[in-house]
């Protein structure tokens, strides 16, 4: 992180004080919620969720990066999608050497989908907007497979990856997801 990326996360906590800080909850959800390592989306609801919203973290800084996100079934555990942020998660996947995880939240709070709508400087993490713009602290728990904290209202997540040898492969600035966990309400 550089100095004046440190000077700038300093001033919003100073400016927002405790209100609005990400909150990490200890425990999976794991009474109401079901986990599927053997994705199969033709047998789940992930195409009928009204709105969703994906979740990465920037490589270089770590910072959190949410997005609105449209989507269709291409596989049994793959989705091709479009992202509000297309040109951010581009570049990203981009600086990576292999895979950049990704989780894929459907419902929740609705602002997760609308965030690529609002110009948020790039020094902020995406949950710590999500927290100002809410006027409450956003709760976030780990995932099953990937490195990554996701917000405990999501009904359903998808958790996945990207991997970089497949970007010449995007058409119509759609890109490829491959899903390594589902998790849906019992």
């Amino acid at each position: 992180m550089t100095e004046s990326d440190a000077r700038v996360r300093q001033y919003i906590a100073d400016t927002l004080g405790n209100d609005f800080k990400v909150k990490q909850v200890k425990k999976q959800p794991l009474c109401h919620h079901s986990v599927k390592y053997n994705v199969d989306f033709s047998q789940t609801t992930v195409t009928k969720a009204p709105y969703a919203a994906i979740i990465w973290k920037e490589p270089i800084k770590g910072l959190y990066r949410i997005s609105g996100v449209t989507f269709r079934v291409i596989g049994k555990d793959t989705l091709a999608i479009k992202a509000g942020l297309a040109d951010k998660l581009f570049t990203d996947i981009s600086g990576i050497t292999f895979r950049l995880p990704a989780v894929i939240c459907l419902e929740g709070e609705p602002i997760y989908s609308d965030l690529h709508n609002i110009d948020i400087p790039d020094q902020i993490d995406a949950f710590w907007a999500c927290g100002f713009i809410l006027e409450k602290s956003v709760q976030v728990i780990e995932c099953f497979t990937q490195d990554l904290m996701i917000p405990v209202d999501c009904i359903s997540t998808a958790e996945g990856y990207f991997q970089r040898n497949e970007l010449s492969q995007a058409t119509d600035g759609e890109l490829i997801f491959h899903a390594s966990c589902y998790t849906q309400p019992l």
